[in-house]
């Protein structure tokens, strides 16, 4: 007698390859047992199954080459099963696949998808409001700022409180103005989105990356992570690499035209690279790319928090 156990259920067969006894999987055994099958374990494991067929005698669960191509043939019959449990599984494990980190990448993108947004709709207004009030430019370099103004007060109140006697823009009529002021109140309302979406990412940053969050900030911790591509990607490489994500054009440059080879890629933008000497910027990022290595892999593993002592340890070197 051989037992034999795959994604359909759990057979018996006998001396002559005939199924004598059989257990199929339902969908609950499936959904409450399909790791097992990612981890090579088979559910015949399963004491239910052992009850059903303890009582036979000569049983053996490692059938050779041969009497598997045989059992192949037998179990045609379940060709549908096979299909329909494959796929039931293969959603189980996609569902499964989809974790906090994903939804960081997601996220940071849609920042600096806005960011982009933002800066292109600004130029627009800026330069559409020259032809109004050109005088204002020069005096509002913020975009916030001026998409603010634009939006609520009148060109005579902004010459007024700018005290502008004259101004080489043209009148416009109240519904040009109010063309110009609804791009306004759109830029300003992407502003708040941004502001909404940077929130929502330092929680999750903080949940579920809370070592990462605390060496690199969220904004640059999320950062490195979408360019890694996952967590569970940024975890294998090495410390080395992560100091240079963001700066693959200049490498690629580095290595193909033998430009000089980049020190920092988007790690730049962390206060502590910003605030050392241009001279120890490669020493600085090199430290800081190290720490937010263990950082990682101590996220990854759910290890307890060092966060702090991991930025203590690189602000006392460049203090």
């Amino acid at each position: 007698m051989y037992l034999y156990s795959n994604i359909i259920g759990t057979f018996v067969f006998n001396q002559n390859m005939q199924i004598r006894e059989k257990i199929l999987f339902s969908k609950s055994d499936l959904k409450n047992n399909y790791k097992k099958f990612q981890e090579n374990e088979l559910l015949n494991s399963e004491e239910k199954l052992l009850k059903k067929f303890k009582k036979i005698r000569n049983l053996r669960t490692d059938p050779d080459e041969k009497l598997l191509s045989k059992v192949f043939l037998v179990m045609s019959e379940y060709d549908k099963e096979f299909y329909e449990n494959n796929l039931y599984v293969t959603k189980l494990q996609i569902k499964d696949s989809i974790t906090q980190d994903l939804l960081i990448v997601q996220t940071i993108g849609s920042v600096n998808e806005l960011k982009k947004s933002i800066n292109l709709l600004s130029k627009r207004l800026r330069e559409w409001y020259s032809y109004v009030l050109p005088e204002v430019e020069e005096i509002l370099y913020d975009h916030f700022s001026f998409a603010e103004r634009i939006a609520v007060d009148s060109p005579e109140k902004l010459m007024k409180d700018f005290k502008l006697k004259i101004t080489m823009g043209r009148e416009f009529s109240k519904e040009d103005l109010a063309a110009i002021k609804n791009l306004a109140s759109t830029i300003l309302d992407l502003f708040d989105e941004k502001q909404e979406k940077e929130d929502y990412l330092e929680k999750l940053m903080e949940k579920t990356c809370p070592n990462l969050t605390e060496v690199a900030g969220f904004l640059t911790g999320a950062k490195l992570m979408a360019i890694a591509g996952s967590l569970r990607k940024m975890v294998m490489m090495p410390a080395s690499t992560i100091q240079l994500l963001g700066a693959e054009k200049a490498l690629f440059m580095h290595m193909i035209k033998g430009t000089k080879s980049p020190k920092h890629g988007i790690i730049i933008e962390h206060p502590l690279i910003q605030r050392v000497d241009r001279k120890d910027k490669g020493k600085a990022s090199r430290a800081l790319a190290d720490k937010i290595s263990i950082a990682v892999k101590i996220d990854f593993f759910k290890g307890e928090f060092l966060g702090d002592k991991l930025r203590k340890q690189v602000e006392d070197r460049f203090r």
